[in-house]
């Protein structure tokens, strides 16, 4: 399991973005990450342009690391969701995850899905609310397949979206729109929140979940000096009974010395894979 560092552009602090990330340029933050012991990072990038694809390939190719996703969470904080009641609102959103997927695809990355999907319009017909998502969601999911990526739903708490909040119902979704390039991601704060346990859900998701976000609850950085709700030798131990061979990202820690605290944090998770 590769583990990473989510990470953005310092512009992202305008948007008043809920998880703590590690900031500055592609090569600051591939620096920083080698540094500090992670395998990659994943990053959440601005408008078309900020970032360009030889930026971010010579600071990965510099560095040895992997993107082992692009997250698309600065486009809710921009207020652009795929549902969003205003028809022109969702073909911004749509046009944003196109070319957050073209970008991904340029690493073979997927592109993670959680509260951009938005929730279902006040008063609309949940029915008709499907719909549109089917057709959405199937729309990206070809534009993934032509330009390399992957679209990787993730459940969500109502906070951040009403629409697919459980494992059940977001695996039923990747069933639904049955395509290669539609698939499943997990947040361990969401699974606290909904599931019945964190390791219930990471159960379910079974052979079908691709990337994950490891969190405590409130999105803390895991194991925080032994003050953790979750029992990660627990969570860590599932993990490598259901064989999950893909990433796992983690924030910053949101006061304190940050720096520290995420070695604290990647020798921890590495200390429970390697036990």
């Amino acid at each position: 399991m590769q583990l990473s560092l989510l990470a953005s552009t310092p512009d992202i602090a305008a948007t008043g973005y809920m998880v703590s990330l590690l900031l500055g340029t592609p090569a600051a933050v591939a620096a920083e990450a080698k540094e500090l012991g992670f395998d990659g990072v994943e990053f959440f990038p601005g408008p078309p342009g900020t970032i360009g694809v030889p930026e971010m390939d010579q600071a990965l190719t510099s560095f040895d690391l992997t993107l082992t996703a692009v997250n698309s969470g600065r486009i809710v904080a921009e207020g652009l969701t795929l549902l969003h009641p205003d028809s022109a609102i969702r073909a911004r959103a749509l046009t944003r995850l196109k070319d957050l997927l073209d970008f991904a695809g340029n690493f073979g990355a997927p592109v993670t899905l959680a509260g951009t999907k938005g929730s279902l319009p006040s008063g609309a017909s949940a029915e008709v609310a499907a719909g549109l998502a089917e057709e959405i969601f199937s729309s990206l999911a070809r534009f993934g397949t032509a330009v390399g990526s992957t679209l990787l739903l993730a459940p969500t708490d109502e906070a951040d979206s009403n629409f697919i909040c459980t494992v059940a119902e977001a695996a039923a979704w990747v069933r639904r729109i049955h395509h290669p390039a539609f698939g499943l991601m997990l947040d361990t704060h969401q699974l606290h929140r909904k599931e019945a346990s964190v390791i219930d859900g990471l159960r379910a998701a079974a052979g079908v979940v691709q990337h994950l976000h490891l969190y405590d609850p409130g999105r803390l950085p895991p194991g925080r000096h032994g003050q953790s709700a979750l029992d990660w030798p627990a969570i860590m131990a599932t993990l490598q009974d259901l064989s999950y061979d893909g990433a796992a990202s983690v924030c910053l820690a949101h006061t304190g010395d940050r720096r520290a605290q995420a070695f604290e944090t990647v020798s921890y998770l590495r200390s429970l894979m390697s036990g």
